[in-house]
């Protein structure tokens, strides 16, 4: 049954009592309390509620019927005898569905929510047998349990989330759904869960769940010491609890040949250092990580925040022993998306679920890549999963990598100093600094020094770490991560931004303007652009930087190639701009046949 037209109960209400209004009485009605002869009995839903007895969620729906009573009083009765008729004709099931369709504090709060399909695509990785124990540790952020529900109302199901409220209301809609074994605790599950038999965690066959992503967290002292040594691997760090989920989520699988974890995670816990890596390499050096798949940005509604799926399991199949596969999905291979939001279909669904079960190595797809090849415990996708095909500066090109590697090179630390940039803020802007400061917006074919920012120091700052001298190659690595000039002319209290890094050659074998050439060259900016990280601003790593490979050759050779190259690419520029000349001229000759010239004047 549809929602009738004339339903106002939005209008009515706010989104929080409305939602509490509605799930209580969904209750009330699967429990028989109320019915249309009921409405003639000029009862209150209050006196209905309080006869209300499960011990098990006692807490919890008191909590939910506090808020349902509240919002009841707030109704005149007319508006009450035109909506409850509307509501105890509905389906108990609509009457859910209109509740969950309310923009409540429950369901739009500060954190990403899952997507239907992302849930579809979870349950399908996961390969949950009807027999299978499942966990979902923090079930508020998605409808993963009730999929499930609706797949195998016998499943066994035990889930938690850190609102009384909301526990309810899920209770309640496993019982519209007819769920015959599902346990849903209240509880914040990093500091305290709920779900334990005794003094030991209780253990399960599938831990399926899409926890808050790239939160922080504020958890107390209980993790850095947790009673059930969930975290083994490392204390995760509160700065993102990614790991923090993670750790719990491997904890709770039990020893089972079949026990999965399908977990989404920000992509920036697959390579931020610090606490973070500590763990992704205790979980590699144990051998936990099965699978890692790149989603597409917009996996999360609108948000281009992205995110990938974790697979890992206790036991590995034999032909995954001390390996990992990457999935890398492009938005462009999936129909149902658009330029905001991103869809897989059922057939999609299929092939990335395929893609994982053949663990088969698929041109800019899927990758088998050993334990002993993941670099610093580095698990984005696009480091090990890419197209050979580029382009670059408008020109196509394909990339081999297996040349490069035949190739004789040296990392680019090995020849350069590698200095960062300085943090400038607003008070450290002055117009009649001492020193100026050079931006990506200032890096072009040559720097106007006129036009520099100017500013001065706050005290116990090393301005010499910062500035910039002649033959020092300027780079960006974020934002806009192709800009790069040589510093061809001596300067001086010029130093550079946070944006980007100087290059200062240390081996004397090595000439900059050739270096220049080199680290302009499309080899190098497919390298950088498949090390650079992050969605909405790029940014290059100072760590993959440093290991560019930098071909070795003789300094002899370097110097004839770099005069010869721009002796001959003069003369060329000087051919472009006389053919840029006499177009112009054609240009003037075509608009005065037009006779428009008189209309506008060519500059």
């Amino acid at each position: 049954m549809d929602v009738p037209k004339d339903m106002n109960i939005k209008a009515l209400l706010a989104a929080d009592d409305a939602q509490a209004l509605l799930f209580g009485l969904a209750y009330l009605r699967l429990t028989s309390r109320i019915d249309r002869a009921w409405l003639l009995q000029n009862k209150s839903i209050k006196s209905e509620f309080e006869t209300v007895d499960v011990p098990q969620y006692q807490v919890e729906l008191e909590a939910l019927f506090k808020r349902a009573t509240a919002a009841d009083e707030q109704l005149t009765t007319s508006q009450r005898n035109e909506l409850f008729p509307q509501l105890i004709d509905m389906s108990i099931l609509q009457v859910i569905k209109l509740a969950r369709s309310m923009n409540s504090r429950f369901f739009l709060d500060s954190y990403l929510r899952s997507s239907d399909s992302l849930e579809r695509l979870l349950i399908s990785l996961a390969d949950i047998q009807p027999t299978d124990t499942v966990l979902d540790p923090t079930f508020s952020r998605s409808e993963l349990i009730f999929k499930i529900m609706m797949k195998n109302k016998a499943q066994s199901i035990t889930a938690e989330a850190i609102n009384e409220e909301f526990v309810a209301m899920g209770y309640i809609a496993s019982l519209a759904l007819g769920a015959e074994n599902a346990r849903l605790y209240t509880g914040e599950v990093l500091d305290d869960p709920q779900y334990f038999n005794g003094e030991q965690l209780q253990k399960f066959d599938k831990v399926v769940t899409m926890p808050p992503v790239g939160v922080k967290v504020e958890y107390t002292d209980n993790v850095a010491d947790d009673k059930y040594n969930r975290f083994i691997f490392g204390v995760p760090s509160r700065k993102s609890a990614d790991w923090a989920f993670v750790s719990n989520a491997v904890s709770s699988m039990n020893t089972a040949a079949d026990s999965k974890t399908v977990i989404v995670v920000q992509d920036g816990a697959l390579f931020r250092s610090g606490r973070d890596a500590i763990i992704r390499q205790e979980m590699i050096n144990y051998d936990l990580i099965e699978s890692v798949i790149s989603l597409p940005n917009g996996t999360l509604g609108t948000t281009n925040t992205p995110v990938s799926i974790l697979v890992l399991r206790l036991h590995k199949p034999d032909n995954m022993k001390e390996k990992i596969q990457f999935i890398k999905i492009d938005k462009g291979e999936l129909s149902g998306s658009n330029s905001k939001e991103v869809k897989f279909d059922d057939a999609e669904i299929a092939r990335i679920t395929k893609y994982y079960q053949d663990k088969a190595d698929i041109e800019g797809i899927s990758k088998v890549v050993n334990n002993s090849q993941i670099n610093k415990s580095e698990l984005l996708v696009n480091k090990y999963v890419y197209s050979p095909y580029f382009n670059v500066d408008g020109q196509s090109i394909q990339f081999h990598h297996d040349k490069l590697e035949e190739m004789r090179t040296v990392p680019l630390n090995q020849i350069v100093e590698i200095g960062r940039g300085f943090n400038l803020t607003t008070k450290d802007e002055n117009s009649d600094g001492k020193y100026k400061i050079l931006k990506i917006s200032d890096l072009g074919e040559s720097i106007d020094y006129d036009q520099l920012s100017h500013f001065d120091l706050s005290n116990n700052v090393d301005i010499e770490r910062y500035l910039i001298r002649k033959n020092d190659i300027v780079m960006s690595i974020r934002g806009n991560t192709q800009k790069m000039c040589l510093i061809e002319k001596c300067v001086s209290s010029v130093a550079i931004n946070s944006n980007l890094v100087f290059l200062r050659v240390k081996a004397h074998h090595y000439d900059p303007k050739w270096l220049s050439l080199y680290l302009d060259s499309p080899l190098v900016k497919i390298l950088l652009n498949k090390s650079s990280v992050g969605s909405t601003i790029a940014q290059i790593p100072i760590r993959d930087l440093e290991k560019l490979p930098v071909p070795v050759l003789d300094i002899n050779e370097q110097l004839r190639m770099t005069t010869n190259y721009m002796k001959k690419n003069e003369k060329v520029e000087q051919m472009i701009s006389q053919m840029r000349t006499e177009q112009s001229s054609l240009k003037k000759i075509l608009y005065d046949q037009m006779n428009i010239i008189d209309t506008i004047e060519l500059l």
